[in-house]
């Protein structure tokens, strides 16, 4: 009986995994038909690696899966783990996959996009580095301030004006 309620558990937990990874890379993928169907004035760089060391941190994972259930015979449980790992190392790989740019339409930053119309400020530091926030509570809340992003240096002008005419804190 423990055994049927541990295999279960293990099935539930795979279950959640696809799911919540299933609609993480839908929103990715409507962010990058969004992307594809505007028109870039500047694009835009992530400067974060996480994703790919995570990627990689997940393949190793997946590969001492495979171990344990080969070796230990615990095969409902290891498949359930394969499979929540897979469906994570899919979202990290939309992930690594989603573009960023000043669009005509608004701005595409890593995973989620701010219109025009609720882009509130920017904050442009080393000259070539962006940060981007979509409310008035600013660079202060988690929920409206961007990862930090890279420029051309040689699209500063154009990119201030461009921001500039649209932020709504002035």
């Amino acid at each position: 009986m423990k055994e049927i309620i541990i295999n279960g558990l293990f099935i539930i937990l795979a279950i959640i995994a696809v799911a919540i990874s299933a609609k993480a890379i839908v929103r990715l993928a409507k962010l990058n038909r969004r992307f594809n169907t505007a028109i870039v004035l500047i694009p835009l760089y992530k400067k974060s690696k996480w994703p790919i060391i995570g990627v990689i941190f997940i393949a190793i994972c997946l590969f001492v899966d495979i171990i344990v259930m080969l070796r230990f015979k615990y095969y409902i449980p290891c498949i359930a783990v394969a499979i929540a790992l897979l469906s994570l190392m899919a979202l990290f790989i939309a992930m690594i996959s989603t573009k960023s740019a000043v669009l005509d339409s608004g701005i595409a930053v890593p995973y989620r996009f701010i219109e025009w119309a609720t882009f509130y400020d920017y904050s442009i530091i080393d000259g070539n580095s962006i940060f981007f926030c979509g409310d008035e509570q600013g660079f202060d809340t988690v929920s409206s301030a961007t990862s930090k992003l890279r420029f051309d240096e040689a699209n500063l002008d154009k990119l201030t004006f461009i921001l500039n005419k649209y932020k709504s804190h002035k």
